[in-house]
Parts: structure tokens; sequence; C-alpha cells
């Protein structure tokens, strides 16, 4: 039920009880003094919140020079023509919505709403304070924003503006949402938000984890497979009947305390019915994490355990049909038949819901799973930490950051578990090791050694590193010759010396 519906029943309640019912200390009644109590919790919540809600624009690069040089772009038709972004009458083509993280100028949107970096420029509308006038009336204020990160994967991106002292969002936690509870969004619905001030809607969680529609690909046949783009396409949406226009992507939904709960991300209309369903992004300890490596400059990598998964016929848990030698999964001691019932405490129905949680966690951090594993004594309960490996996401749409993937001599070395799949599962069941070449730059020092894509490295100047960050750390540091062990598809084992490059 929404809010104005709600609000509506009790007003009538109000008007339909008897006289003598109610209380002499209101003379409007107890229904009124409900309904004006959720009003001003609604107002509270939009007071403290709607100031960190800013107003995007992304506007395509001139041809042959960068937009932002000046105001000579956006040009709706050929006969009309261009305006500048801080006319009151400029109404962008493209227009999002964003949330600020810190007072500095991070701002939270949503990776689709900002499409590539490399073709667009972005703006930002927020409203400041009048520091010139004898009154701090708000000031709204306009700056080109530089894209920090974004991730295709969790649709989660932010940009940095060159600000301080801006009101950061309160963050709250998703996962204390239940179906019912009071929401309300906020948001830059058809640009209307550049003059400082967030769109608020109101309604209720309608469903949770709930799955977004697979992007079909562009161009296949009726045979291609639709792989699955986004971790919402696993589902872990927030669906809500507050209304979301056009251009509240990247909005907030808060709960009545005024904190954030979720990201708002998309409509969805049926054919045939005029209300569409919003859905947006939980915002809880896992996407937190994400959002922190994002703020700084950063792509996010997400976890892998190595098993195989099945549905039961009970529904509850996922039943593990196979356990790859050697990965997360097998150091953490699962084995096939087992049932991991959950995840960090969240219940996971089906192989489809591991696959969720586990995506939902950072690479190498560690997660308790909850196994039911059968013995000669019956079901019995057990908890297995795991530390988790990186998954290999293979997406139509890159991601992007400012600061890039760490590379050494021409080499990418990362998780072994960040191969393809079908490449990881053929060649791990010969020997054991944590670290892979994923990429070897024709040319490089690298390349001219024989390193190429696929080999896993077993030790580096005799010493063994498991993670990709002490390999890094060991290799930058030697100003000579590198000797690197490694092992091909094929398993046979031999010794790389890599040179320094010119000019290193």
């Amino acid at each position: 039920m929404r809010f104005a519906s709600l609000l509506a029943v009790l007003w009538f309640s109000l008007y339909s009880l008897p006289v003598a019912a109610q209380p002499a200390s209101s003379p409007l009644g107890e229904g009124a003094a409900v309904a004006v109590a959720i009003e001003q919790s609604v107002q509270r919540a939009i007071e403290r919140t709607g100031p960190s809600i800013v107003a995007i624009a992304r506007v395509p690069k001139a041809d042959g020079a960068h937009a932002a040089a000046d105001f000579t772009f956006n040009v709706p038709t050929l006969e009309q023509p261009a305006v500048d972004p801080t006319d009151p009458g400029y109404v962008p083509t493209f227009f999002a919505s964003g949330v600020i993280l810190s007072p500095d100028g991070l701002i939270l949107t949503c990776y689709h709403a900002l499409d590539d970096p490399r073709q667009n420029d972005y703006y930002v509308w927020w409203q400041g304070k009048n520091v010139r006038a004898t009154v701090a009336a708000p000031l709204v204020q306009r700056s080109a924003a530089v894209v920090q990160a974004g991730d295709p994967w969790t649709d989660l991106a932010v940009l940095k503006i060159d600000a301080k002292g801006l009101p950061a969002m309160p963050m709250g936690d998703a996962a204390e949402l239940r179906r019912g509870s009071f929401v309300i969004s906020l948001g830059n619905p058809y640009a209307t938000a550049r003059d400082g001030r967030a769109s608020a809607s109101w309604g209720i969680v309608s469903n949770l984890q709930r799955t977004a529609r697979p992007q079909p690909p562009e161009a296949a046949g009726d045979a291609a497979v639709v792989d699955r783009q986004s971790l919402a396409e696993f589902g872990t949406l927030i669906q809500t009947d507050a209304r979301l226009n056009l251009g509240s992507s990247g909005g907030a939904l808060v709960n009545l305390r005024g904190e954030m709960v979720g990201l708002t991300t998309s409509l969805a209309s049926v054919a045939g019915f005029e209300q569409a369903a919003g859905y947006a992004i939980p915002i809880d300890e896992p996407m937190l994490k994400i959002i922190e490596t994002l703020r700084e400059g950063r792509q996010p990598s997400f976890g892998f355990l190595g098993v195989e998964p099945s549905d039961t016929p009970s529904g509850r848990g996922a039943r593990i049909a196979r356990v790859v030698p050697g990965l997360p999964g097998d150091q953490a001691g699962l084995v096939s038949g087992d049932v991991i019932v959950a995840v960090e405490k969240v219940p996971t129905n089906g192989a489809a819901a591991l696959f969720r949680e586990l995506s939902r966690r950072p690479a190498d951090s560690d997660v308790e799973l909850l196994v039911a594993r059968h013995g000669p004594g019956g079901v019995q309960p057990q908890k297995l930490t795991v530390r988790l490996g990186k998954k290999q996401l293979n997406l139509s749409k890159p991601g992007f950051s400012q600061i890039p993937e760490p590379t050494w001599r021409g080499m990418q070395a990362d998780w072994a578990t960040a191969l393809p799949p079908h490449q990881l599962m053929f060649s791990r069941r010969r020997f054991d090791a944590d670290l892979a070449v994923l990429r070897v730059d024709p040319d490089t020092p690298a390349w001219k050694a024989g390193l190429r894509p696929g080999q896993f490295i077993r030790s580096v100047d005799g010493q063994v590193f498991q993670r990709p960050a002490a390999f890094y750390e060991h290799v930058e540091q030697a100003e000579g010759d590198v000797t690197l062990e490694i092992v091909g598809n094929d398993g046979r084992r031999q010794k790389v010396i890599v040179g320094r490059g010119e000019g290193e």
C-alpha cells in the first residue's frame, strides 16, 4: 500500500469516528494523530537526506575537442543552438541522479547512467550556500565531474567533483528491510533537480531479492544464449512501489530514519500496464565494501569458490556436485555431496542463490559457510571458513577506473581463479598454484622471456606468493633479472628469467 493510500485511509477513519470516540485533547482524533506522525517522519527523512542528492548530466564529447573546454555541445536539433548548462532553460539529453558520499565531492551513481567515459563528459548540480550574500541563501552550483571508477557487474560508479563541505548521505543497512517497510525515493526525474532540490516519492518495499531481466545480446540469433551481465540478474534488487520516473537511476532509497538503504537503478514497465515497478540496489555491508573500492579509483574483484553447485529437491541450500582440486572450496574442506545452507548467515536456496552471495563478496575475503554434511550419524551441520578467490567475469561492457590493473615488465599476474573457467578446470587437476599469468603484451621483457597467458606461477626467486599484491611488491623492488618458476597447461615446470626493459 502506498503512503498516499495509507494516509487516505487514516483520514477516512478520522472522519468516520463517532464524535464521542475522539479524545478531548485532540480535536482531530486518533487517526489524524497517526497520519501527522507519519507525515512528520517522512518530512524529517527528506530534510535529512535531500541535500545529499545531486543531478547529473551526461554530455557527448564534441568532435575533435573536449566538451568541458567550452559550452558548444548538446545540440538537440540542427536548428536549435547550443545552450549553457547553467541556463535554467537548459535540459540535458541524458540525465541521472547521484548521491554524495563524502564532503570532498565523491558522488555515487549507476554505471549504466554514465555509459562510456571516453566519449562523454559529466556535470553535477547540487545545492550549496551563497557565502557572498548577507543571508546564507541556497545557491545552485554546477561542476564538471571526473569518473573515479565504474563497475558493470554491480552497476555502481563513483564520480569526483571539485567541492568541499558537501553533506554526505547517511548510510543504513538494507539487510534490515522487510516487505512492507516504508521507503522514500529521492532523485532527479526528468532532470528537474538541477535547481538543487531533489524530487521525493514514497511507498513501501514490495519485495526483496528481485531479479532484473537479462539484457539481450546486441546481435544474436534465436539459438544464442543470453549471458547474465550483472549481479542484479541473479536476484539482488529491492522492489518498491515508490514512483521512479526517468532520470531516477542513481538516486537514493531511504528509510524513515533518514538513512540510505538502496540506490535506485531501473524501471520495469509491463506492456498493457501504466505503472512501472521500481528497483534499487541494496546498500548493505558487502555493497559498502565495493563502493569503498570504487571511491579509491580501483576496480572491485568478486569472490570465487571453485565448486559446481546444483539445486536440491527440497529447495533448501545448494548441493555441491563437484569440488575442483586446489581451489578455495577444496582448500576449505568442502566435498562432493555437501549442501551449503548459508553464506555469512544469508540463506542460499539453490545454485543461483549461492552464486549470488559469493559474487557479492570481495575476492580474498574470509567467508563463513554453513554446510550440511551427510555422515554415518546422519546429517551434521558444520561451519567452514573459506578464503575466496577471484571470479573471472566475461562481460560485454568494460569497467573503468583511475588506477589501472597492475602490470610488471609487460605481464599481468593475478589470482589463478581469474583465468577463463575452461582453462582453469583443466589445468588445476595436475598441480596447485595460487597465481597465474593473465596477459602478456608483445615485445615486452615478459614476452621475450617466454611468458604467455594461462601459465601458472609457482614461485618467484625461490619464494612462493599466494596473493597478487605480494607478488607485485616483490618484483617491483627487483632491479635486475627475476626468475619465475612456471607451470604450463601440460603440467610441465620450467624456470623463466625475466630481464629489465629499456628505460626501466
